[in-house]
């Protein structure tokens, strides 16, 4: 989980005043969970919430809770109509495509983090590996799995003609390759989300409990810890 996940630990037996972000807990060892609420302006995460662990204290489970509670903005792409709904939402709000063709039917956790990482920098799609999709693979020329494209945005003044796409062509999906090659094409400060011409000016907010009982059905879920 390095480099993913910060773990802090506090002493219940020392003296002095606990950090007010820890709340009340009842017992110990108590395991806690605290993560960005979903809805905050671009590059504010000051907004907290908090998830127990109440399940076994083996290092698996917990890797499994951790990885299923991981703030996720992936676009998942099952059939093709998402990735028209995909593609106009990067145009919409001019950020750069990213195309993860991935060869697990699950998002691994580092897809998930390249989508916090670069958040409102750019835009993630993960081409689901089914039948569906087969025609968007064929569309990109991708003949192995995984693999990676990027389509910049246009740049002002430009005329709107497909920018060419630029493929990832290193060695290995890991964290720190990944994270290098998408900073040179994300953009260098986040964008604030453009409203569509038939939403409202404004979105409901989650509520803290619904956005808790959310994650409690993640961390029910078995998630893949394997990499793209």
């Amino acid at each position: 989980m390095k480099g993913t996940v910060k773990i802090a630990y506090w002493d219940t037996e020392q003296k002095g005043r606990r950090p007010t972000l820890l709340g009340d807990f009842q017992g110990t060892p108590t395991l806690r969970l605290y993560k960005p609420k979903r809805k905050q302006k671009p590059g504010r995460n000051a907004e907290k919430i908090f998830n127990d662990y109440q399940y076994e204290r083996k290092a698996v489970d917990m890797k499994r809770f951790l990885d299923a509670q991981m703030p996720d903005f992936v676009e998942k792409i099952k059939e093709p109509a998402d990735l028209v709904k995909f593609e106009e939402k990067a145009k919409r709000n001019n950020l750069p495509r990213v195309y993860l063709f991935s060869s697990k039917p699950n998002t691994s956790p580092l897809t998930k983090y390249l989508s916090v990482e670069f958040r409102r920098r750019l835009l993630l799609a993960e081409i689901k590996p089914n039948k569906k999709n087969e025609a968007i693979l064929k569309q990109f020329g991708v003949t192995e799995l995984p693999a990676l494209i990027v389509v910049p945005p246009l740049n002002e003044g430009e005329e709107s003609t497909e920018p060419e796409a630029i493929r990832y062509d290193g060695d290995g999906f890991t964290r720190n390759k990944l994270n290098s090659f998408l900073s040179k094409h994300a953009l260098k400060d986040p964008v604030s989300a453009a409203k569509k011409k038939d939403e409202a000016t404004s979105e409901p907010q989650e509520s803290q409990t619904e956005e808790r009982e959310n994650d409690k059905k993640k961390s029910k879920q078995k998630v893949s810890s394997s990499e793209l």
